[in-house]
C-alpha cells in the first residue's frame, strides 16, 4: 500500500497551491497511485474550517483512493504533528511506502515520476528520497544525488525505514531550537546514512509568510534563489540515472 501525508496548519492558500500541484503531477504520472492520502490538520490557529473546505473541494475523489482527514484534539507543534501523521500511516493504515507533504511545499510536475522511480527500485542501500536539493539552476534534471543530510520539504520513504531509524531517531541528541529535521540530520551522520535526492529540486518551498519556524527575512536568505523542474524538464523516454562517483554533500553546508 502506498500513502500520501499532507501536513497542514494555518495556510489554506498554500495547502490550495500543493493540492493543486500534486492533482498536476499525478495528472503527468497516473502510474503512480497512492491507496490513501492523509492530510493532518493540527489545530489553534482558526483555520481548520477553511483548510477543510480547500481539502474537500480540491483532493481527488476516485474510487481507488482513500482520503482522509484528520484533526487533532489539541494543537501539537511541528514536530509532534508530524511525527503522529507518519506513524498513522505506517502502523495504523500499515503503508509500505510514504510520501509526506507540508502546507508549503509544491510539487513540480514531474516529482511523482521521481518518487515512483524510487519507490520501484526498493534497494535497502538509502534510506530515504527528499525532493528538494537546494538547486540554484543548471542541474542536469535526470541526475540523482546522494546527501548525507535530511531535508524535509518533501521525502518519501518506505515502511522499513520509518522502523529502523526515523521513528527511533526522531529525538536524537535534540537541540533547542532545532527540531526533528535535524535530529534524523545527526543521525544520519552517525549512522552514516546516504539519502537521494535529484540534482534539480523536484519541489519549490512556498512558505515565506505566517510560518512557524521561518520568517520572510530568512525564508528570503535561504529560499528566495531556490530553482525546481518544470513542464517538460525531462523528455518521456528519459530515466533517472545515479551517477556513484558523485560526491555525496550536505544540504545544511551547501546552503539550504
Amino acid at each position: 500500500m502506498r500513502t500520501i501525508t499532507i501536513a497542514a496548519y494555518n495556510r489554506p492558500d498554500y495547502l490550495a497551491q500543493v493540492l493543486e500541484s500534486l492533482q498536476f503531477a499525478r495528472t503527468q504520472c497516473p502510474e503512480y497511485a497512492a491507496e490513501a492520502i492523509v492530510l493532518g490538520i493540527d489545530p489553534g490557529a482558526g483555520e481548520e474550517a477553511e483548510i477543510i473546505r480547500v481539502a474537500s473541494s480540491m483532493l481527488p475523489g476516485a474510487n481507488e483512493t482513500d482520503i482522509r482527514m484528520i484533526v487533532w484534539p489539541y494543537r501539537l507543534g511541528t514536530d509532534e504533528h508530524t511525527r503522529r501523521l507518519l506513524q498513522y500511516a505506517f502502523m495504523r493504515l500499515h503503508s509500505d511506502f510514504n510520501l509526506h507533504l507540508e502546507d508549503d511545499t509544491v510539487l513540480s510536475p514531474d516529482a511523482l515520476r521521481l518518487v515512483m522511480w524510487y519507490a520501484l527500485w526498493n534497494v535497502k542501500t538509502y534510506c530515504c528520497l527528499q525532493l528538494y536539493s537546494g538547486s540554484r539552476g543548471g542541474e542536469d534534471p535526470s541526475n540523482i544525488v546522494r546527501r548525507t543530510s535530511f531535508a524535509p520539504w518533501g521525502w518519501a520513504c518506505f515502511n522499513r525505514d520509518w522502523h529502523q531509524w526515523i521513528a527511533p531517531d526522531w529525538n536524537h541528541k535534540r537541540e533547542q531550537p532545532y527540531g526533528w529535521d535535524w535530529s534524523l540530520s545527526r543521525a544520519m551522520w552517525e549512522r552514516e546514512l546516504y539519502a537521494l535526492a535529484p540534482a534539480l529540486s523536484r519541489v519549490r518551498n512556498i512558505g515565506r509568510e505566517r510560518g512557524v519556524h521561518q520568517t520572510p527575512e530568512g525564508y528570503d536568505k535561504d529560499f528566495g534563489n531556490q530553482v525546481c523542474a518544470g513542464v517538460g524538464e525531462m523528455r518521456k523516454d528519459e530515466d533517472f540515472t545515479l551517477d556513484p562517483a558523485l560526491p555525496a554533500f550536505d544540504v545544511w553546508k551547501h546552503g539550504c
